[in-house]
């Protein structure tokens, strides 16, 4: 419901976004695309909680740091990046990861930065 109201606002950025991503919304309406939802029916845009967060910091509740390695070998995940949450690997560098977020501060942004 969300993403309809958000797409829908009468601006030039909201018809934008709406036309890019047309075909994201049609895929998870179909078969193929419900079989690789993970989240139920609708439109997550990953790199809108990454701008939101750098937006506005508040918005993320809860995050954890983990080591990150980007598997290149194997075959199934050829160029996934994998979280190492049981620190296996030791790595000195940590990549935070967003856990949880103050959804309305989150949905204020987005309509905001269509207006």
């Amino acid at each position: 419901d969300f993403f309809q109201k958000w797409i829908n606002q009468n601006t030039e950025k909201a018809r934008f976004m709406k036309n890019i991503t047309a075909l994201t919304a049609e895929f998870t309406k179909g078969d193929q695309g419900s079989k690789e939802l993970h989240f139920g029916h609708g439109f997550v845009s990953c790199d809108s909680y990454a701008m939101a967060a750098a937006v506005d910091e508040s918005v993320v509740t809860e995050d954890a740091q983990y080591g990150v390695s980007v598997e290149l070998h194997g075959t199934m995940t050829r160029g996934m990046m994998v979280l190492d949450t049981l620190d296996l690997l030791k790595l000195k560098h940590k990549a935070t990861v967003f856990l949880k977020c103050d959804m309305e501060k989150f949905k204020q942004l987005l309509m905001n930065a269509l207006k």
